[in-house]
């Protein structure tokens, strides 16, 4: 007996099961952040990009649900007993229509549910780590950039960071709420157990997981008993029993079989669903069904392959080819089925199948199918043997064009490949790879894809190869992406000898290949490299294909490269005019990205020469900014809290370094650079309290080094010895620093060893740090001499930061040294005269003890401050010292908000002048042919206008007051 089937007129095709038992209205369909490879289409979208649909809810089935025991024990309540609840069991035991069925209660119960299902897309954890922080409302990890610029410097965050932001997250959720996750076994990714093991033991209890997979689940389950957090489902649970085969079969049919038939399947099958509803199909289409029943045996072959066949041989013929080749496809609605079947009562046939159950699942509300697992298979197995191959890759060869002129352009390139239709798959991601690499972040199937055409000698176009290198940049495979960068290089080379007339178009495809060669070389901590490709590039003339032909964009991320570099080698006016050039071309580009880029170029200048305020200040307005244009979770926000909280460090604003370092520290393995990463290391050692724990706790901070090149490992050892010194731990510093080739002795080659191999920048940290373990080993002549060498070089570069540091350990070497506080004094004084007005306050609060010393041996003349900014610096910095001497309280009598109450005459301030100079009463009325009484009587007449009492207070205010000429 062979099935008829009518055509159905295409008219219906728009809804071809709308009138079929167990339809329902269309699922709501969530978009989650682009970004991610998710189950659906490619979805056009403003500026030509595409963004990508993943089922919010489960599947829809036209047959009746039957209830097994463990559905029965999973819907005793408002939600499952346990914390995790796995249905582990082969293909074809109904895991999905378990999962639908608890959905749908929560429903019933008003609690939350969120639905997730992968596919054979999903060999990683990114997709559903894309969904569940799409769910959370936070930006995915590999992320749609608001900016699609943002993608230039921003790689792919590492599995274990999203986890843990994940958890972070949730751990505020303060309702219940139950994760469904379906068809788990489809994720290999060693990543799904940290995942498994985060949401079931770091999650608020009223956080509940249902996992389906055919597969037992990647996690410790059994810890998970032992903490009696554990429930599991296999065969036995989800096996039909008598009445379950009865429900599946129908009344129609239970009436037309006799009654011991049923015990007889339920014996067949062994209450097996899949095949259950396979003798449904079967005998339900069957004139006689009880001789249809009696005539089948499952001996010496698998049940769901004979049943299935039998299934497929009561087809008509039409029909059983329109499902071998449909089944070549993953999902597809009537229109894809017409056009890769090239049939067409494609819809008709697909009206009927959904009438009469025969293994379809509705996927994107009602318009959109899949086929059960157990029956593609069959399918697909069958279609190889009795499909020619020429067949089967035309179906898939007219799929791709088909979803590429339904944008759904992913789809596209992978039925192109599957077809053997490279050249094809190649065009589509000729025009198409900015937006899948830069825009949408599909870094890993971009990879593959590439790598698959590579296998077949494809290559592709500009395009296409460009942004291979970008996705290999982003990954952080920096070796592979240089090789790719010279094989497009010398494939220039022979574009250049092989095409005529295109030397305009070439000299772009140049320009844009030095700027990944200059970008790696940053990445890769190349600077020397770097600065002489950027120097090259931006020197370009126009008639050689100079800045005429290059985005504004692209003009900024080169001067800014420059800039970083310069800024690095201690070239404070070069790296300025970089800083100029860039700003100048982001303006044109309109990028709020590269806006936040230059901010962040232009603060590695302001911090490199130790202006820490206006570094500070610009970065919080950028900062502001970039939030308002691309979110919280943009890398470039992550970047500049980095550099931010070092100037909060360095201006002894602990909790707001603290907080800017939550936002940064997270972020650091996947945006920015190593020297953005330097100054946030920095910051987090100098607010380390000595113990390991939490994020600030070394072994962390040495796993966010280990990220980058090995300079940055190199620095961050610098730091900690350094503060390991601040701490008094003498003997764990030298430990530290002895993998520098630091020792207690000076070593004069050293500096000059480590600039030629790693540059100025952890050349000077060394330096930095072989002085201080000289002071705090008490050899302090070396010391001396260290310092006055480091103080010329430190003058040279404009590097304000670090001759505070020196002058301060000059003051505490002429103390130790002399044992006289007055020229230790001149040195404090010095390094407040050079920190005040850049807040640098750090580093005295560092030498609390010296200072408080000082001042205490001193006099009021003893700290000539020539600015009321110093002045208030000086009283700020001695807050909270045990100080006993009155001349703090003296320096603070002088008000500078005091205004004078009458403009000194020109004698007075001649007396100032002398006052200055160290004279007496008795010797400046000798040098001015005045009486004593004279001069005393002009002095009295000063104090009262300066508002001071003696000739120390009227000093410093004059000075205040710029009334002295310095």
């Amino acid at each position: 007996m062979k099935l008829q089937l009518q055509h159905a007129s295409p008219a219906v095709a728009a809804g071809w099961h709308a009138d079929t038992p167990g339809g329902a209205s269309a699922c709501h369909i969530a978009a989650i952040g682009a970004g991610y490879e998710p189950q659906g289409a490619d979805m056009p979208m403003a500026g030509g990009g595409y963004r990508q649909v993943l089922e919010s809810c489960p599947p829809l089935f036209s047959f009746p649900i039957v209830a097994t025991a463990a559905s029965r024990m999973l819907q005793g309540g408002a939600s499952p007993l346990c914390k995790l609840s796995a249905v582990v069991a082969p293909i074809g035991y109904g895991k999905t229509v378990l999962l639908s069925t608890i959905y749908q209660n929560c429903l019933h119960w008003q609690q939350p549910a969120w639905w997730f299902c992968l596919d054979d897309r999903d060999p990683s954890v990114e997709r559903l780590l894309g969904a569940l922080e799409a769910r959370l409302g936070m930006p995915p990890g590999e992320t749609l950039a608001p900016d699609p610029a943002m993608a230039v410097h921003q790689g792919g965050e590492p599995e274990s960071e999203r986890i843990g932001r994940l958890m972070a997250c949730l751990r505020c959720w303060q309702s219940p709420l139950l994760l469904l996750i379906d068809n788990l076994n489809y994720c290999h990714d060693p990543a799904v157990n940290e995942l498994l093991e985060q949401l079931v033991f770091n999650t608020p209890p009223w956080i509940r997981l249902v996992c389906s997979s055919t597969v037992a689940l990647p996690f410790d389950m059994v810890r998970c008993k032992l903490h009696g957090l554990l429930a599991q489902y296999g065969t036995a649970e989800l096996s039909f029993d008598l009445d379950g085969v009865q429900q599946m079969l129908g009344a129609d049919l239970c009436t037309r079989l006799r009654p011991e038939s049923a015990r007889a399947i339920l014996q067949q099958t062994e209450g097996w669903p899949a095949a259950v509803r396979l003798m449904q199909i079967l005998l339900s289409s069957s004139p006689d069904a009880e001789k249809s029943l009696a005539a089948f045996s499952g001996v010496d072959q698998d049940i769901a392959t004979l049943l299935t066949t039998e299934v497929l041989n009561e087809f008509a013929p039409p029909l059983r080819g329109f499902l071998l080749s449909l089944s070549q496809l993953r999902d597809f609605d009537a229109h894809l089925a017409r056009a890769a079947t090239g049939d067409a009562h494609a819809d008709g046939y697909l009206r009927y199948l959904w009438a009469h159950n025969v293994f379809l699942i509705p996927v994107e509300g009602e318009q959109r199918y899949r086929m059960h697992n157990l029956f593609r298979e069959f399918l697909r197995a069958k279609a190889a043997l009795e499909m020619p191959e020429a067949q089967r890759l035309a179906v898939l060869e007219r799929a791709a064009q088909h979803c590429e002129k339904e944008v759904r352009c992913a789809d596209a390139i992978d039925y192109a490949l599957a077809a053997g239709a490279n050249a094809h798959a190649a065009q589509i991601l000729e025009r198409t790879s900015a937006v899948f690499v830069r825009d949408l972040g599909y870094l890993r199937r971009y990879l593959a894809w590439i790598g698959q055409l590579r296998a077949t000698g494809e290559y592709g176009g500009w395009e296409a190869d460009y942004w291979y290198v970008w996705a290999l940049v982003f990954r952080r495979r920096y070796g592979q992406a240089r090789e790719e960068v010279a094989r497009l290089g010398e494939r220039l080379e022979q574009a250049g000898e092989g095409e005529r007339g295109s030397g305009r178009r070439l000299a772009q495809v140049a320009r844009r290949i030095e700027i990944l060669r200059i970008t790696l070389a940053v990445y890769t901590d190349r600077l020397e490299e770097a600065r002489q490709q950027a120097g090259r590039w931006l020197a370009m003339s126009d008639l050689e294909g100079g800045p005429c032909i290059d985005a504004p964009f692209d003009v900024a991320t080169v001067a800014s490269a420059a800039a970083i570099v310069s800024a690095s080698d201690c070239r404070p006016m070069d790296a300025r005019r970089m800083v100029r050039a860039a700003s100048a071309s982001i303006d044109q580009a309109d990028s709020a990205y590269g806006e936040g880029w230059v901010a962040v170029v232009n603060a590695l200048v302001l911090l490199r020469e130790g202006d820490y305020v206006s570094a500070y200040n610009g970065l919080v307005d950028a900062m502001a900014r970039a939030r308002q244009e691309l979110g919280q979770q943009a890398g470039i926000v992550g970047t500049m809290a980095l550099l931010a909280s070092k100037a909060a460090v360095e201006m002894d604003v602990p909790d707001e370094a603290r907080k800017l370092l939550d936002c940064g520290l997270h972020q650091m393995t996947t945006h920015g650079i190593l020297d953005t990463a330097a100054h946030g290391l920095d910051a987090a050692v100098k607010l380390w309290s000595g113990a390991d724990a939490g994020a600030l706790s070394l072994p962390v901070l040495r796993r966010y080094a280990a990220a980058y090149p090995p300079r940055l490992s190199l620095m961050l050892s610098c730091f900690i010895a350094r503060r390991h010194i601040q701490l008094g731990q003498l003997d764990e510093a030298r430990r530290e620093a002895a993998a520098l080739g630091i020792g207690d002795d000076l070593d004069g080659a050293l500096g000059g060893r480590i600039q030629a191999e790693y540059g100025s920048a952890l050349r000077d940290l060394v330096q930095a740090t072989q002085l201080e373990l000289l002071i705090a080993s008490g050899k302090l002549k070396a010391a001396s001499k260290e310092v006055s060498d480091e103080a010329a070089r430190a003058r040279s570069a404009g590097r304000i930061e670090r001759l505070v540091e020196l002058a301060l350990d000059e003051a505490f070497l002429s103390q130790c040294m002399t044992h006289n506080a007055v020229p230790a004094a001149r040195y404090l004084t010095r390094a407040i005269s050079l920190a005040a007005r850049r807040r640098h306050l750090r580093p005295f609060r560092d030498r609390g003890d010296l200072i408080a010393g000082l001042v205490n041996d001193t006099r009021l003349k003893d700290w000539p401050f020539v600015s009321e900014e110093e002045r208030r610096f000086f009283v700020e910095i001695c807050s909270g010292l045990k100080v006993g001497n009155p001349i703090l309280e003296q320096i603070q009598e002088l008000d500078g908000a005091h205004t004078l109450g009458e403009t000194p005459t020109t004698r007075e301030l001649e007396l100032l002048g002398l006052i200055e100079a160290g004279l007496s009463n008795q010797e400046i009325a000798d040098r001015l042919s005045l009486s004593v009484a004279t001069v005393k009587w002009h002095l009295y007449n000063l104090y009262a206008k300066l508002g001071v009492k003696n000739r120390a207070s009227a000093l410093a205010r004059a000075r205040s007051l710029n009334l002295l000429q310095w």
